[in-house]
């Protein structure tokens, strides 16, 4: 991520290397049980960018797929002149109705040919005439098909615009031990303090 003086974006020393997904800290048990489906057990309400209909639900969720971040040689600056439409920042550090987020890092060869990356993605989306559905260009990438919890490398818990995390233990999971975690998200947004 090289540039001069640019301004840091939140969490750019985690999130600037590999690849990531974002969930709502609520689901984040039932994701360790099951892995990240393709087609959760949510409904469309609480799904990104449903309002619409399926005519115009994310490209990705069209293929398939989950949705993925890849922020390596990201710059914040160049990215907004260049698509000035993306609404990265609704999901970076988190998305401000979830008041937090658990980023997880996904094991890259563990999905292999599955994968997606952004440039192939924005090819396909541009090249199948799928321009009603939404991508973030060149910076979302996916797996088509579901993502077992053994491709999970490492996950944080992220609140308050990005100023406080707390790594998670993925190996043993323990939702005990999780759920202790989030009762200090809980206070904080009791509190007022996740915005």
């Amino acid at each position: 991520m090289a540039g001069g003086s640019r301004r840091m974006w939140p969490l750019e020393t985690r999130l600037g290397k590999g690849i990531w997904h974002a969930t709502n800290p609520e689901r984040f048990v039932s994701i360790m049980t099951e892995g990240l489906k393709a087609e959760p057990a949510l409904s469309d309400q609480e799904r990104w960018k449903t309002s619409r209909g399926s005519e115009f639900y994310p490209f990705v969720r069209k293929i398939g797929g989950v949705s993925l971040f890849d922020f390596e040689r990201f710059n914040p600056d160049e990215y907004d002149r260049s698509h000035p439409l993306s609404n990265w920042r609704t999901f970076v550090p988190h998305r401000d109705d979830w008041g937090g987020a658990v980023w997880i890092q996904i094991d890259r060869e563990m999905i292999g040919d599955r994968f997606i990356s952004t440039d192939d993605l924005v090819v396909r989306w541009d090249q199948g005439g799928h321009h009603r559905h939404t991508i973030m260009p060149r910076i979302e990438c996916a797996c088509v098909g579901d993502i077992p919890t053994m491709a999970f490398v490492s996950a944080f818990l992220t609140w308050s615009r990005g100023e406080e995390i707390r790594d998670l233990v993925l190996a043993p999971f323990s939702a005990t031990t999780y759920r202790s975690v989030l009762t200090a998200w809980s206070e904080a947004q009791s509190e007022g303090r996740t915005e």
